[in-house]
């Protein structure tokens, strides 16, 4: 029997749209850090609260996608990923190193960055040391690769195995990999069972029990233990994944949704473009030294510039060659143009 995959829902869009939104927040919390003006705790406290879950979701979503892409074909899959995914870090990862070659600085554009002399081997550092904020490009490619070598494990096995490694490998960046691993691989197995989402999520005490899980995330960091990328956190993820597919299937068509829903459609270009001016916003609001205004400040400006971008690709099209390599014979489309993760 031919097994046949959900298309592109709205829901999704949803949740990439809510995703995107809180990265330009934790990224707009950390650029105020690094300033003088700081950030006020209560943003700390919503940033730790929705730590567990911003990512996880993410690659959630995108191991989601995995079955029907496989199903066309190898070739089309990793040809398809090359273009949306890998491409877009190299020509973005060649922006951050002009900018870093030009301004002697990473880590956003201006404010309480300590300048980085570059040196000749710098673009070398793409290849193990994502610049700026595009390690996910980075890892999520990674996780694509992984998935299509391992086709014949089932992804539960490897999930159960990177959840082990992250609870005790020391290194950040390598526990932050195998833990969203963790999650792409959960949603590569659902896209491989369609059916079992729904089934998983319809019975209403999951509903209470994700939410008894994730008001555990409330004691957890008012005991202080660290949930960011931890292994522990594991279940506070999985239970706010389900809160938030429930909820956004409750209000997917909604009108006031609208421009989120835009955001998770674009959710790359979002992704890409947001980091310089959050930062630059950032600065801006500092010089008023209200950490509040220069968080909102530096989102606004985020969130303003990637969806002025987001336009300019349907009113010029080749500019998606930005975000999405260009293929031979075929024009960019305001539909092309709207590639996520």
């Amino acid at each position: 029997m031919v097994k046949t995959f959900p298309s592109r829902f709205e829901w999704m869009d949803v949740l990439r749209g809510w995703s995107i939104v809180l990265v330009v927040f934790n990224h707009a919390i950390l650029f105020a850090s690094s300033l003088p003006v700081g950030s006020p705790e209560i943003a700390w406290v919503l940033n730790q609260l929705f730590a567990p879950v911003r990512m996880p979701l993410m690659v959630f979503l995108s191991g989601l996608l995995v079955a029907p892409s496989l199903a066309r074909g190898w070739k089309r899959y990793l040809g398809g990923k090359a273009r949306r995914v890998l491409y877009p870090y190299i020509v973005w990862s060649a922006i951050a190193l002009v900018m870093l070659y030009f301004w002697d600085i990473r880590d956003g554009l201006v404010g309480g960055v300590e300048p980085h002399a570059a040196t000749a081997w710098e673009p070398l550092r793409v290849l193990y040391d994502p610049l700026e904020h595009l390690w996910f490009l980075y890892d999520l490619f990674l996780f694509y690769v992984i998935a299509l070598v391992v086709t014949r494990i089932s992804p539960l096995w490897i999930a159960a195995a990177s959840l082990v490694a992250a609870a005790v490998v020391p290194d950040f960046s390598s526990r932050r990999f195998l833990f969203l691993l963790v999650f792409f691989m959960l949603g590569v197995w659902m896209s491989q069972h369609p059916g079992v989402l729904n089934r998983v999520l319809a019975p209403r005490w999951v509903v209470w029990a994700c939410a008894a899980v994730s008001l555990g995330t409330v004691v957890a960091i008012g005991l202080g233990i660290g949930l960011r990328y931890a292994a522990v956190s594991a279940p506070f993820a999985a239970a706010g994944i389900g809160l938030a597919i429930i909820a956004a299937r409750q209000l997917e068509g909604a009108d006031v949704l609208r421009p989120v829903r835009f955001v998770g459609r674009d959710s790359l270009v979002y992704y890409l473009v947001h980091w310089w001016p959050t930062s630059l916003g950032v600065a801006l609001g500092a010089a008023t030294g209200n950490g509040w205004i220069a968080i909102l400040t530096g989102m606004g400006m985020g969130l303003l510039a990637s969806t002025g971008v987001a336009w300019l690709i349907r009113a010029c099209p080749p500019v998606n060659w930005l975000f999405s390599a260009p293929q031979r014979n075929i024009v960019p489309t305001e539909a092309r143009s709207r590639d996520s993760f």
